[in-house]
């Protein structure tokens, strides 16, 4: 099996501490840390979508199983992975680095998570721009502080 089912699998696993990777039945799978939901992939070499489909096993338990689209899981683990990484973090910084993670997820994968608000963070020079004009409007209270006899 080598489809984006078992890319999707592969990419949730890597997503420590929140899962970890894990041979279950002869696959890799991903195990989820905090309530042991197992992830396995499923053969989706026939499937024309090839939207990385999964099987979910809630709680690890077999009788509870379901198949669902890996990018929509993998669009709630990404956004849980990057605010636990990017804890104390503004959310400008936190929107940035899931923007970079989506598109990791696509390269590794061929699918899209889904975070349709979610946009591309502004370039370095925007942001030294930026920077540039907190800087500038502390030296201009400080300037009218002085005029004032206020500082």
């Amino acid at each position: 099996m080598s489809g984006k089912s078992e890319a999707v699998v592969r990419f949730i696993a890597s997503l420590m501490p929140l899962y970890d990777g894990q041979r279950h039945e002869g696959l890799w799978c991903a195990r989820s840390l905090i309530d042991g939901t197992l992830i396995l992939p499923i053969d989706d070499s026939d499937d024309d979508d090839q939207l990385g489909w999964v099987r979910v096993r809630w709680q690890g338990d077999p009788t509870r199983e379901q198949q669902t689209r890996g990018d929509m899981l993998a669009s709630v683990a990404l956004e849980r992975y990057v605010r636990l990484h990017g804890a104390g973090y503004d959310e400008a910084a936190i929107a940035g680095e899931l923007w970079y993670m989506a598109r990791h997820f696509h390269f590794k994968t061929g699918c899209d998570v889904y975070l349709p608000q979610l946009r591309e963070p502004p370039g370095r020079l925007h942001a030294a721009g930026r920077k540039a004009l907190e800087m500038g409007q502390g030296l201009l209270v400080n300037f009218f502080s002085k005029l004032t006899g206020l500082g």
